[in-house]
C-alpha cells in the first residue's frame, strides 16, 4: 500500500462511501473537537484514498472524517492528508471498525452491519480471515453477526443498552418463534439467569428437531415465572401509598415480619401470586399468538413511545 503526505483542498475531498458512524454535531465529542481546531488547529492528518470513477480527481475519506467535517464548519480550505493508494472497499471498512472499537459512541449493531458489509464485499470470507482483517477474536466477530439475527426492534433494545451484551449474545441463537418473548425477559431478567433459561430453550429446541416433534412439542413450552424487578418508581410510590402491601401480604399468608418481608420481595421482583398470574397470562397469550411479532406490535402500542 503506496502512502504519502499532501496537503489537499478539502473542496477535492468527498465523504466516505462507506460511514460507520454519522456525525453528530450536538455531541459533546463534536464540539470539543470544534473548539480545539478552532484555537489550535489540526494536529492529526486524515487519511484518504483516491475517489476512482465515484468522483474522479478527488479524494475520499477513509478516516478522519469527524476532523473534516470540523475543518469544514470552520470555514478551512485545506487539510492536511495521509494519501492512500491501492485500498479495497473491505480495507476501508477493516479500517473503520479497529479505529472504532474503543469508542463508546459506536453501536454494537453498527459494528454487526459493518462486518456484514465486509462479507458481502467478499462473499468467500471466512470467520478467522474477517476476524484477522478487524484485527478482533472470531468469537467476538461471530457474536456481532448473530445479532443482525434479531428483529430491528430488539436490536434498538441492544444498542441503547436495555439488555445486557451478554445476553444479546444467547438471545440471538434462540429459535426465531420465541424471540421477541424472551427479548422481553431479557430487558428485566439477571444475565446468569436468562442464560441458563434460553441455553434450556435452545437445547429443548434441538432436541424436538432431533425426535421430529417440534410442533407437538416446542410450541408448548413448560411456563415458568421469571423474576424481573419492578421499576424504581412503582417501588417508591408502593412506599408511600402502601397500595399493594395489604393484598400482597393477605395473598402470601405471611404470619411473620421475615414472612412479610420476604412477601415484599416477591412482589417487587414480580413473584408474588398476582405477579406470577400475570406472567401466566402474558405467556397464554404468546401461546395463543402464532405470530410473535404482531403480538410485540400490540404491547409496543401499549408502551411509552421511543425518544426520538
Amino acid at each position: 500500500m503506496d502512502e504519502q503526505v499532501a496537503v489537499i483542498p478539502i473542496e477535492q475531498i468527498i465523504d466516505p462511501k462507506f460511514l460507520l458512524r454519522y456525525v453528530d454535531k450536538r455531541t459533546v465529542e463534536y464540539l470539543e473537537m470544534l473548539d480545539a481546531i478552532e484555537k489550535t488547529g489540526l494536529w492529526n492528518s486524515i487519511s484518504v484514498r483516491p475517489a476512482g470513477d465515484r468522483a474522479p480527481g478527488k479524494y475520499e475519506v477513509i478516516d478522519g472524517f469527524y476532523r473534516l467535517t470540523c475543518c469544514r464548519e470552520l470555514g478551512r480550505e485545506s487539510i492536511p492528508c495521509i494519501i492512500r493508494h491501492g485500498v479495497t472497499d473491505e480495507q476501508v471498512l477493516a479500517a473503520q471498525i479497529r479505529a472504532n472499537a474503543v469508542r463508546p459512541e459506536t453501536t454494537t449493531i453498527e459494528f454487526a452491519r459493518q462486518l456484514k458489509r465486509i462479507q458481502d464485499l467478499r462473499p468467500g470470507i471466512t470467520l478467522p480471515e474477517l476476524a484477522a482483517l478487524v484485527n478482533k477474536k472470531p468469537q467476538w466477530v461471530s457474536h456481532q453477526l448473530n445479532l443482525l439475527n434479531l428483529p430491528p426492534k430488539v436490536q434498538a433494545w441492544v444498542d441503547r443498552g436495555e439488555i445486557p451484551m451478554q445476553s444479546a449474545y444467547m438471545l440471538a441463537k434462540v429459535p426465531p418463534r420465541v424471540c421477541m418473548e424472551m427479548a422481553i425477559q431479557a430487558r428485566v431478567m439477571d444475565t446468569t439467569a436468562f442464560r441458563a433459561w434460553a441455553a434450556k430453550v435452545i437445547k429443548d429446541f434441538m432436541e424436538a428437531v432431533r425426535q421430529g416433534k417440534l410442533d407437538a412439542r416446542f410450541n408448548d413450552l413448560e411456563f415458568a415465572p421469571h423474576p424481573h424487578l419492578r421499576s424504581l418508581k412503582e417501588v417508591v410510590k408502593e412506599i408511600e401509598a402502601r397500595e399493594h402491601a395489604p393484598v400482597v401480604v393477605t395473598a402470601e399468608n405471611a404470619k411473620t415480619p421475615l414472612e412479610g418481608f420476604i412477601a415484599g420481595l416477591k412482589w417487587a421482583a414480580h413473584m408474588d401470586r398476582d405477579g406470577i398470574r400475570e406472567q401466566r397470562k402474558k405467556y397464554e397469550a404468546i401461546r395463543r399468538k402464532p405470530d410473535l411479532n404482531a403480538l410485540y406490535a400490540e404491547r409496543e402500542d401499549e408502551e411509552e413511545p421511543d425518544e426520538p
